[in-house]
């Protein structure tokens, strides 16, 4: 079957035409990995513990200070760093779960104005032990460049660049261990038996505050990968995670608090979602857009997208 020279034309028109849309959807594929890394530990305190932390963005940051330390005072790279900013993190977050979090289980308002001043003296902290200027991480030189996803002749190629790549590979691959950790281990059908039903989980001899302890831990450990891995991607400052705070809440609602998966759904639909609307208006457009959108979304669907389904 012949084909003609017009219809040519005309398909590889239509392909160059498309391929500014295609490259701000790979542009999206990144959001969607710094989406999802910032909204893990926030899925982990309030997706399972139900924890309103208003002072996720401070553990963030406690993250990107913790490897800007190590990489000053040890001379690790960030990629080395990163567990080290977990366990920096996390023992900040069992601190803080002792000192305060313990108390108020089953309150969320004293909860929510609780993390609220807490976020406020962590970044005052922050600031007497670093100062208040930006500061910088450098990323591994084995971690800069690009790699060509799409090249096509007299057209702009469709590149992502290999940190990018490795926020994508690094979400991933936490959102599986703590999927993992939740399902597939004791200590997770723990965690999952005490945010359920915490009077029968200690009539079963399950030590309650055990397993609180090392849940916020865990979640705020993540919290604090995330701010190391975002730390050579963005300036380091006491009010860094502020930047992401609302983003993450914004995925975890909008996913749906019961599983994982719904946090990765949110990230998605938030994160290409933002990358679409912006190819056709602007960045501040697209980002009150989403936000209505996520409004909108649970003012009728309060659960979230997706939900455990709970006997009745």
């Amino acid at each position: 079957m012949s084909v003609s020279k017009e219809s040519v034309v005309v398909n590889c028109l239509v392909f160059a035409n498309a391929l500014p849309l295609l490259n701000q959807f790979v542009s999206g594929l990144s959001i969607v990995g710094i989406l999802l890394l910032t909204a893990l530990g926030l899925a982990i305190t309030f997706g399972v513990m139900r924890i309103i932390n208003l002072a996720h963005g401070e553990f963030i940051t406690v993250g990107a200070y913790s490897s800007l330390l190590v990489q000053d005072a040890l001379g690790l790279d960030l990629v080395m760093s990163i567990p080290i900013s977990f366990l920096i993190a996390g023992l900040v977050g069992a601190i803080t779960e002792v000192s305060v979090i313990r108390r108020l289980y089953g309150r969320p308002l004293e909860t929510l104005l609780a993390t609220w001043g807490l976020s406020i003296v962590l970044r005052g902290v922050i600031r007497l032990l670093f100062g208040a200027q930006q500061q910088y991480v450098q990323s591994p030189p084995y971690l800069s460049g690009s790699v060509t996803l799409l090249s096509v002749e007299d057209s702009s190629d469709i590149t992502l660049s290999y940190y990018r790549l490795f926020i994508i590979g690094i979400a991933l691959a936490l959102l599986f261990l703590t999927a993992l950790l939740l399902y597939g281990t004791g200590l997770g059908r723990k965690m999952r038996a005490v945010t359920q039903n915490r009077q029968m989980a200690e009539c079963l001899g399950v030590n309650t505050k055990l397993v609180d302890l090392l849940t916020f831990a865990y979640g705020c450990g993540l919290a604090g990968i995330a701010g190391t891995v975002m730390s050579a991607f963005s300036t380091v400052a006491p009010e860094m995670g502020q930047n992401y705070l609302l983003d993450s809440w914004m995925v975890v609602v909008a996913g749906g608090v019961d599983q994982l998966f719904g946090t990765l759904a949110g990230a998605i639909l938030i994160g290409e979602g933002n990358a679409m609307i912006a190819y056709f208006t602007n960045d501040p457009t697209a980002r009150v857009i989403i936000l209505l959108g996520v409004i909108v979304l649970i003012r009728y669907r309060p659960e979230g997208l997706f939900t455990v389904q709970k006997r009745s």
